[in-house]
C-alpha cells in the first residue's frame, strides 16, 4: 500500500490517501520513501516468487479477501504472549512502538515485545547516546517525498546520526538490502536540510531477529550512502513522472 503525507517541510500523514490518483485529486501530496522505492522492481521477488506466493495462498484459504492473501505472503510470526499467528508487518511495528515508547517516555510497564526492543536500548545507553527524536517526518521540496525516521540520536563527537530498524527472521547474521540504505540516505540528505547541518548524518540499518531477538547493526560505508543515494533520488523523480504527473 502506497503511503502519503501532505506537502510541505511540516508534513502529516495522509492516512485516508493509499493511491497515487487519490493523491493527485487531493492535491499539495507528496509520496512516502518507502513508496517512490518500490516503484523499482527485483525481478526475483516481484515477478516470479512473489506471484508464485499469492498463486499458493490464494488456493489454500479461497475464502479470503486478496487484501489478507497479500499481507500472507510476508508470513506470520508468533505473538510472545498469546501464541497466536500474527502478520509480520504487525510484530515489527510493535516492536518499532515498542523502542519508541521506551526511548522517549523510559520503562513504564512491560510490553510483550521488551525482549525484541531492549537490545538497542541497551545498546543508546552503553554508547552514551543522547536521544534526539523517533518517528520524526522529514520532507524536502528538492525531492518532493516524506518519510519517517525510526531514530535520530547524537553520538559521542557530538554527531547526528540516523538508524532504522527492520525485523527479519535470521541465521546467525544480519539481513541487509540495498533498499535500506536507499532509505535512509535520502533521508540523511533530508534530516540534514532540516536541521541546517554542515553534513550529511550517518546512517545505521539495525536488523532485529524475529526469531532469537538478537540485533545486528551495520553502519553503511560512505560510497554505499552516495552511490544509494543517487538510486534513491532517480525512484523519486521517476514516481514522479511515471504517477504524479499527468500528461
Amino acid at each position: 500500500m502506497a503511503h502519503f503525507y501532505t506537502a510541505g517541510q511540516d508534513s502529516k500523514f495522509l492516512e485516508n490517501i493509499t493511491t497515487a490518483p487519490q493523491a493527485r485529486k487531493r492535491g499539495r501530496a507528496w509520496p512516502s520513501v518507502t513508496t517512490v522505492l518500490g516503484i523499482v522492481k527485483d525481478d526475483f521477488i516481484d515477478s516470479i516468487w512473489q506471484p508464485s506466493k499469492l498463486v499458493e495462498l490464494a488456493r489454500e484459504n479461497p475464502n479470503l479477501h486478496w487484501r489478507q492473501i497479500k499481507e500472507m505472503t510476508y508470513g506470520f510470526r508468533e505473538h510472545p504472549f498469546t501464541g497466536d499467528m500474527i502478520p509480520s508487518s504487525e510484530f515489527g511495528t510493535a516492536v518499532h512502538k515498542r523502542i519508541e515508547e521506551w526511548l522517549m517516555d523510559g520503562f513504564v510497564t512491560a510490553s510483550p515485545f521488551d525482549e525484541w526492543a531492549k537490545p538497542f536500548i541497551d545498546w543508546v545507553e552503553d554508547n552514551q547516546i543522547q536521544v534526539i527524536d523517533c518517528e520524526r517526518i522529514v520532507s524536502d521540496s528538492r525531492f518532493k517525498i516524506s518519510g519517517s525516521v525510526d531514530f535520530i540520536g547524537l553520538d559521542q563527537d557530538e554527531k547526528v546520526f540516523l538508524a532504522d530498524y527492520k525485523c527479519r527472521s535470521c541465521n546467525g547474521k544480519g539481513k541487509f538490502y540495498g533498499k535500506d540504505c536507499k532509505q535512509l540516505a535520502i533521508e540523511s540528505v533530508m534530516l540534514a536540510k532540516k536541521l541546517k547541518l554542515d553534513y550529511n548524518p550517518k546512517i545505521i540499518s539495525v536488523c532485529i531477529c524475529t526469531n532469537t531477538a538478537e540485533h545486528y547493526h551495520k553502519v553503511w560505508t560512505d560510497k554505499e550512502f552516495n552511490y544509494y543515494f543517487e538510486c534513491a533520488k532517480m525512484a523519486a523523480k521517476t514516481y514522479w513522472q511515471e504517477r504524479m504527473i499527468k500528461p
